[in-house]
């Protein structure tokens, strides 16, 4: 199913929903060498916010993490939920 969308649909659905549960930001965390993941999140108003090297081992290498923040309101919205 990779290439159709589903990633980028499930992802935008949870948007909503976390702002209804009084959420102001929604942070991914991705390996670095997954560009089309990346570009997904980027698509969708994520921004990298951080880059934590060789923080995981997977078939014997190191990985780095990439954290993506995207804000569901305003940049220093208060909400009093």
């Amino acid at each position: 199913m990779r290439g159709e969308g589903i990633g980028t649909h499930l992802t935008a659905a949870l948007f909503p929903l976390a702002s209804a549960m009084g959420k102001h930001v929604m942070i991914g965390g991705i390996d670095a060498d997954n560009e089309v993941s990346l570009r997904m999140h980027t698509r969708l108003g994520f921004e990298r916010v951080a880059h934590l090297r060789e923080v995981g081992r997977k078939f014997g290498r190191w990985l780095d993490l990439v954290l993506m923040q995207r804000f569901l309101d305003a940049p220093g919205a208060f909400r009093d939920n």
